[in-house]
């Protein structure tokens, strides 16, 4: 269930250069830069794209995407990611046995690569991706667009996946813009009560 039900989240306004000019645009835009299923056996490490708001396995449909005067969808990311403490007692138990069964005293940097690399596969191969997911409201009557993060790594993702996907500029916006725009503080309500709130 999407984190926008669950009560106030923080969000980043940006105003983009240009909007679609429908829904079939805008799903046809989606689908083509939509989320990728990130396999254990992958060489990838990670995998983003566009999803479902609501419903986060859909990188097809979109059909949620619709929600009075927005345009709903979220960012999906997939990140295969081991720490160096995690790693170390598989890494130093693989180079034993390799330097046991080959009988050497040394082993070279680019088996040691290969190693690791074989021991990231085999870690992958028994867990799951760490997976974020942020949604996006794009206000059609404002223009603005609102990602429910503060995260400076997702913002920077974000912006480079929906230039290229919308072939569009993306200029983060203040909150006073946002105010601005809206016609004044007195206006504004939560973003998720005005896509999913009672009428």
């Amino acid at each position: 269930m999407t984190k926008l039900l669950k009560g106030s989240v923080s969000f980043t306004v940006f105003k983009p250069g240009k909007a679609p000019e429908s829904i079939e645009e805008t799903r046809n835009i989606l689908a083509e830069r939509a989320f990728q299923k990130l396999e254990a056996t992958d060489p990838r490490d990670e995998s983003l794209g566009w999803v479902d708001a609501l419903l986060c396995f859909d990188n097809e449909n979109f059909s949620s995407l619709m929600h009075d005067t927005f345009f709903v969808f979220a960012l999906r990311e997939d990140k295969y990611s081991f720490s160096a403490a995690q790693l170390r007692p598989y890494i130093e138990e693989a180079e034993f046995v390799f330097r046991r069964e080959n009988n050497l005293e040394y082993i070279a940097a680019q088996q040691k690569k290969e190693i690791k690399d074989q021991v990231v596969r085999r870690m992958k191969t028994n867990s799951y991706p760490k997976t974020t997911v942020t949604e996006v409201a794009w206000d059609l009557d404002s223009g603005l667009v609102y990602l429910f993060t503060q995260s400076a790594a997702t913002i920077a993702k974000f912006t480079d996946i929906f230039e290229k996907s919308f072939e569009t500029t993306l200029e983060q916006a203040s909150l006073f813009d946002s105010v601005k725009e809206l016609g004044g503080g007195d206006k504004i309500e939560p973003i998720f009560t005005k896509i999913w709130g009672e009428k």
